[in-house]
């Protein structure tokens, strides 16, 4: 059952690479309206922070692999519906509906990870397994759209994300789960607000804190490599791709680092928020383009490695809450990447990038510093 589940999510992760590259392409012909461009990016953040608790809400009451196969349908809709318009707002009320969704199903999906993989070295297989082939699929849609897109439009390109769903949703379907829920764990509604501060949220408040680092390479990347270098395509694709290789070999490097003789120490989150705070502060005073690049293969590598890390001990330490905890670092992670895209760009703009980065890590350095230190509760 494990291996449908796999493919049941990688088929849905692949259907994801080829939405998230042809959806800007889409939105932008439709308007060619830079307001519009905003109002898509806006659309991934602010889903994420506005309904993921509603969301572990509703999914602590359902089944949970009725709750995976119902957000997927609804996403299948939302996604013909892309298809089907040619109005850029019903486009992107659709692309919101299906950011919502998408964090629907992501929260199930943990759901029933830990209703069908049993035992922690399962788990930690499983979880490389997903990530390593999740990213092998990201390498291979890369070239795949440089050749679609010669013989068919960025419409029928998204179809593909639909067919994907739609198998992912064939082998959802297949899947039979043997966990029942108890008549108390029905019973209790889990709210956020009840989650104390203890190491599971210490691990994802900095962990989606550190998450910033990213945000700031998905949004201004290109910005650095257009003011270190003269070949800006070939440098963006050459970064675009090696965030790929990263995400892929961290997926291979935690077998190695995330053991279970660790889990309980706080070393690995401390020793990966000096080394990525250490790193990014070598491009900010180093301004040359492929300096730029290892630096960010090498941060990304050990947020890959360290998302792995956090994923492992919210499934073993707290799998009845795992949604909930999973709505919580959606709802950190993209409200820091929102406050990264609308505050960095007119700091940016009135001072420069490189000022930029150094801001971030004294931000950083300052709110991690408090958060590693505060006491935590006993559970």
């Amino acid at each position: 059952m494990s291996k449908r589940l796999l493919a049941s999510r990688v088929f849905n992760d692949t259907g994801d690479w080829f939405y998230y590259f042809v959806i800007v392409v889409i939105i932008y012909t439709m308007s060619k309206n830079p307001v519009m461009m905003g109002v898509l990016s806006a659309s991934y953040t602010i889903p994420g922070i506005l309904t993921s608790k509603k969301l572990a809400n509703i999914i602590n009451k359902l089944n949970d692999r009725i709750s995976l196969i119902t957000f997927d349908v609804l996403r299948v809709v939302v996604l013909i519906g892309i298809v089907l318009t040619n109005n850029v707002w019903i486009a992107l009320i659709c692309v919101f509906l299906e950011q919502i969704f998408a964090i629907g199903s992501n929260l199930s999906f943990q759901r029933v990870t830990l209703d069908v993989v049993q035992g922690k070295e399962n788990l930690l297989k499983f979880n490389r397994h997903l990530k390593a082939f999740s990213n092998i699929s990201r390498l291979l849609v890369i070239p795949s759209y440089l050749i679609l897109h010669r013989f068919i439009s960025n419409k029928a390109i998204l179809g593909l994300d639909i067919l994907f769903t739609i198998a992912s949703l064939i082998e959802t379907v297949r899947i039979k789960i043997n966990h029942s829920k108890t008549l108390a764990e029905n019973e209790i509604s889990f709210k956020l607000r009840k989650l104390h501060f203890g190491r599971i949220m210490k691990m994802i408040l900095v962990f989606s804190l550190l998450n910033v680092f990213r945000s700031f390479v998905d949004a201004y990347g290109i910005m650095y490599i257009s003011d270190t270098s003269k070949n800006v395509s070939v440098g963006y694709a050459a970064l675009v791709f090696i965030l790929s290789v990263a995400d892929l070999l961290g997926s291979f490097v935690s077998k190695n680092i995330v053991k279970n003789d660790n889990l309980n120490k706080n070393s690995m989150l401390t020793w990966s928020f000096v080394n990525i705070l250490v790193l990014f502060a070598i491009p900010s005073m180093i301004h040359r383009m492929y300096c730029f690049i290892v630096v960010i293969f090498l941060i990304r590598l050990s947020l890959s490695v360290l998302e792995l890390f956090v994923l492992y001990n919210v499934q073993t330490n707290v799998p009845n809450k795992i949604h909930q905890y999973t709505a919580l670092q959606t709802m950190a992670t993209d409200g820091i990447s929102m406050i990264n895209s609308i505050v960095g760009g007119f700091i940016i703009q009135r001072i420069n990038i490189f000022n930029y980065m150094g801001i971030i890590i004294l931000v950083t350095f300052f709110m991690g510093t408090i958060l590693l230190k505060m006491k935590l509760y006993k559970k």
